[in-house]
């Protein structure tokens, strides 16, 4: 978490750049695309039946 005023342009663009390195390192998202539909059919069922 960044706390930044409005005054702090040059903090904002770190802090933005310092997140975009952190998510790009951390890979592809380990969730496969087959388990969260597998996981919307469950709640929607679950709401139906």
């Amino acid at each position: 978490m960044y706390w930044l005023s409005g005054a702090e342009a040059d903090k904002l663009v770190k802090s933005v750049e310092d997140s975009y390195e952190k998510i790009k390192k951390s890979g592809p998202n380990p969730i496969k695309p087959t388990q969260v539909e597998k996981s919307k059919k469950k709640t929607v069922n679950s709401l139906v039946g």
